[in-house]
């Protein structure tokens, strides 16, 4: 090995030497993310609102909307009616096209809800406000009288569709990337069930809005009476009162939603011109 003509050494250069005239250094390092990049947090406040307007346009299809309903809205339309029966103390399960729920208020159920929130919070203490929050829920649900749970019940299969279909919507963007419940690809597949359960709910009460033929009354034979014709027939609603209910429902969780889309970019654009 030919002796290094700077220092003398005749091994250890891997890069160079030291004392020599030729240095090599290493590559700037840059702070500024890829425009391409898909999981960036200007790419996901952005998704948000091109995710409803994929989900919109099929919504006012007749396969898109078959689509929708098959695929979205009727796992969280279902999942509606059960939360809100649990929130009341009723025991509930949902399945496809339908929830089985009990008439009545199960006071075993009851505590059995109370205690599972109870060794939540004991279990895992940064989880204790949650826990105390929708124990307070539980609460207030079983002192409302049963007359006026079972409405609330009912309004929750659509009104479920739309606050579950935007909480899933705001965990897309809001999850921080080390969550267990954002690795991989999950915040993405969070965003296109809450925007294909939203707009099918949504889409629904829109075009009854515009004709009241196209209001969803009837009857089948799993389940009875549709939830529109349980509101308006058994609960004494309006159809208008009805449609206005949705649809300011529907409007308020569009409000929430481009209030932390628009705070998202604008607090990462701040942050960029600050740096």
């Amino acid at each position: 090995m030919t002796p290094c003509p700077s220092c003398g050494a005749d091994r250890g250069h891997l890069l160079g030497c030291e004392r020599g005239t030729i240095s090599i250094a290493p590559p700037p390092v840059t702070h500024d993310e890829p425009s391409l990049d898909l999981d960036t947090t200007r790419a996901r406040a952005w998704a948000v609102p091109i995710a409803l307007a994929v989900a919109g346009l099929l919504a006012f299809t007749g396969p898109g909307s078959f689509l929708l309903r098959i695929l979205f809205g009727m796992w969280l339309h279902e999942a509606g009616h059960a939360i809100a029966s649990w929130c009341c103390g009723v025991f509930a399960v949902p399945l496809p096209w339908l929830t089985l729920g009990g008439g009545a208020r199960s006071p075993v159920f009851i505590v059995l809800l109370f205690g599972g929130l109870a060794a939540l919070g004991h279990r895992w203490r940064r989880l204790r406000p949650l826990a105390a929050a929708l124990g307070g829920l539980l609460l207030l649900g079983i002192l409302v009288p049963f007359r006026h749970a079972t409405t609330f019940i009912v309004f929750s299969g659509d009104g479920g569709a739309l606050v579950l279909g935007t909480l899933l919507m705001l965990g897309a963007v809001l999850l921080p990337d080390d969550a267990r419940l954002s690795r991989g690809a999950l915040r993405w597949g969070y965003l296109a069930i809450g925007a294909g359960a939203f707009m099918d709910a949504f889409s629904t009460w829109v075009k009854s809005w515009r004709d009241w033929a196209e209001l969803p009354f009837g009857r089948s034979e799993s389940s009875g009476l549709s939830d529109a014709s349980r509101l308006v027939d058994v609960s004494g609603w309006s159809e208008q009162g009805l449609v206005r209910s949705y649809l300011a429902l529907g409007l308020a969780c569009l409000a929430v939603l481009t209030a932390v889309t628009a705070w998202r970019l604008t607090s990462r654009t701040s942050r960029r011109r600050a740096g």
